[in-house]
């Protein structure tokens, strides 16, 4: 027997061989498709009492929420002045804490140089007292000779 394949035919049977296995694919993600149907069936008839309550909760849940949501917009539309006082508030203080600190760091320049003056003086002072030191006991020694001279001079007469 003698036969003869065309290539329309191998095609066909390629084409049939792939549909084969796109229908099994097809079966296994139906049957996984089912296993989680049925493990969702499982958890909802466990818990058909806590997802009614939940359920009957909602309307109160969202009537909650609103009020909340309301007296949120309503507080913050309250606030919005006072909270734009308080923004310029701190801005000014801001402002004057880094015056205050450039007038600080002005002062202790200011204060280092003083010190410094004053190291200098008071160095040129201790010398002076030491110059002068000296000088005053050759005065006094000058002193005390003219004293000795006058009183001589007075015992002689």
């Amino acid at each position: 027997m003698d036969v003869t394949l065309t290539l329309a035919d191998l095609l066909k049977l390629v084409l049939f061989l792939l549909g084969i296995g796109v229908l099994g694919y097809l079966l296994l993600i139906l049957r996984n498709v089912n296993k989680v149907l049925g493990q969702a069936e499982a958890v909802l008839e466990a818990n058909v009492n806590e997802i009614d309550a939940t359920i009957k909760q909602l309307p109160e849940i969202t009537e909650n929420v609103n009020k909340i949501t309301n007296e949120a917009n309503k507080m913050i539309s309250d606030m919005s002045p006072d909270l734009t006082g308080v923004v310029r508030n701190v801005n000014g203080i801001t402002t004057k804490i880094d015056d205050m600190a450039n007038i600080i760091d002005n002062t202790g320049h200011k204060v280092g140089d003083t010190v410094d003056v004053l190291s200098e003086t008071l160095a040129e002072t201790a010398l002076a007292f030491q110059f002068n030191a000296k000088s005053v006991t050759s005065y006094i020694e000058i002193i005390k000779e003219i004293i000795e001279i006058v009183r001589d001079s007075i015992k002689k007469y």
